[in-house]
């Protein structure tokens, strides 16, 4: 971008330009940018390791919920429905008002705001080596907080409704998070991976290369996964 800080929406992000300013004076920045924040990686630092963690947590996750969630019925599909709903207005929630607002705990919106948007640029979305994924994925111990945040839900459907319900509720979480995780990677593909041209990469890469435009990312395309969010709320912007 054109600058390397930009001010937030509560006055303390990093200011990332416009957007919109010339090409040529928008590469060295991002670049300069990108070279600082990988100066201060930890050598022992591994992508691979990274996804693997990810993975095993997501596993770990299913198979704790998945036979507790058993057996399925067919009033699931209404339960299912609903919990989709909900967690996707949680995603919408806690990137608009949680990621992109300098409230406490204010390390989530330097990681997200000064760090992934700082680094990931609408001009500059793809990862130029696969350790950059870094500052894709949230890190390992991401879901385990993010199950202990729910839990008092899945506790309350438990009281209301059933024991089973909840698990399903708690199943659901853990494979929302698992497709979010996926989804965000594929959107920041170089553009000469072999899955960069299918569809629905190129769909979510046009999606979120919006919110990654610093003039933009305050208002529009909060959702990732599914846009419900941005639709209810008329935060939707196609380019």
């Amino acid at each position: 971008m054109d600058a390397e800080s930009r001010t937030g929406a509560a006055g303390s992000g990093p200011h990332l330009g416009t957007g919109d300013g010339d090409p040529a004076g928008a590469m060295p920045a991002t670049a300069a940018v990108r070279n600082r924040f990988r100066a201060k990686t930890p050598p022992g630092y591994r992508a691979g390791r990274h996804v693997a963690l990810v993975a095993a947590f997501v596993a770990a996750g299913l198979v704790a919920t998945l036979p507790r969630a058993l057996p399925f019925a067919p009033s699931d599909l209404a339960w299912i429905a609903g919990f989709l709903v909900l967690l996707v207005l949680g995603e919408y929630a806690s990137h608009r008002w949680a990621m992109h607002v300098a409230v406490i705990p204010r390390a989530v919106h330097h990681r997200h705001v000064v760090e992934h948007h700082g680094f990931f640029t609408r001009r500059d979305m793809a990862c130029e080596d696969r350790d950059d994924l870094r500052w894709v994925l949230f890190p390992p111990w991401a879901l385990p907080l993010l199950v202990a945040t729910v839990a008092p839900t899945a506790a309350l459907i438990g009281r209301l409704v059933s024991a089973r319900i909840a698990w399903l509720f708690l199943l659901e979480v853990v494979a929302y998070y698992a497709v979010y995780e996926v989804v965000h990677a594929l959107a920041h593909l170089p553009t000469e991976h072999p899955w960069a041209g299918r569809p629905l990469v190129q769909a979510a890469t046009r999606h979120h290369r919006v919110h990654h435009d610093p003039a933009l990312m305050d208002r529009w395309n909060f959702n990732f996964v599914l846009p419900l969010g941005d639709a209810l709320f008329g935060t939707t912007r196609r380019r």
